[in-house]
């Protein structure tokens, strides 16, 4: 039974440093993963890293190849904007819910989540503001503006999504956003999701969600020539 929780330990470790090396550019996009590299980088045994590799695998970060292992999951706009797509949906009927049912703590969840955002890109030093404290803060925001619905399953896909789109703000513009306006856009997402009626919300809430696809799809294409 130890043995067991060790490993199983051990493999929960290896799974967020793998996801963090992935969504870090650490391990590009379409890189073949092997296991006896993996087990050098992340010190664990062939076991606990297969069972990493599953778990990575079920977030999307990596595929698996028949009998030929697990390489690290391809990026490209179509699929982006298929996660944008999908977090439309999501986002806005859990939204939507949230606001009918307009409970303090609710709110209450909304506006502290707004400042530990803030204070997150105040205390972060310029260069480390894409980091994991301020990530952490943005994925708490936008899980605390749907926190009022009631699926654990919904809750669960946003959280998900969430991930799977942060793979590619911190590859692609983590080092071009201006941080002043991405705490702005924020607090103007807030106010109207606080303040305003459910359509307007799940509209800006759509707008906003986009703006990741618009500035991955600029990033990207303004990268092009310089791969060919």
């Amino acid at each position: 039974m130890e043995h067991e929780e060790f490993e199983e330990t051990q493999a929960r470790i290896a799974a967020e440093k793998l996801t963090a090396d992935i969504r870090s550019g650490a391990l590009p996009p379409g890189l073949k993963l092997r296991v006896v590299e993996l087990k050098a980088r992340y010190g664990i045994g062939a076991s606990p890293l297969r069972e990493a590799l599953l778990l990575v695998s079920s977030l999307g970060y990596v595929v698996g190849e028949s009998h030929r292992g697990y390489r690290v999951a391809q990026m490209s706009l179509a699929d982006l904007a298929d996660i944008i797509r999908a977090r439309e949906v999501v986002e806005t009927g859990m939204l939507r819910e949230s606001m009918a049912a307009r409970s303090d703590e609710w709110a209450v969840g909304v506006v502290g989540a707004l400042e530990r955002l803030r204070l997150a890109v105040q205390r972060a030093a310029p260069a480390d503001a894409g980091g994991a404290v301020v990530d952490s803060a943005h994925k708490l925001f936008h899980a605390a503006l749907v926190s009022g619905c009631s699926s654990t399953r919904l809750a669960a896909t946003q959280s998900l999504l969430f991930d799977q789109a942060s793979r590619y703000r911190e590859i692609m513009i983590g080092e071009m956003r201006n941080w002043a306006e991405f705490v702005a856009v924020h607090e103007d997402l807030a106010n109207v999701a606080l303040h305003g009626d459910p359509d307007a919300a799940c509209e800006a809430l759509k707008a906003h969600l986009n703006i990741t696809l618009r500035e991955v799809t600029m990033y990207w294409r303004s990268e092009q020539p310089q791969k060919a």
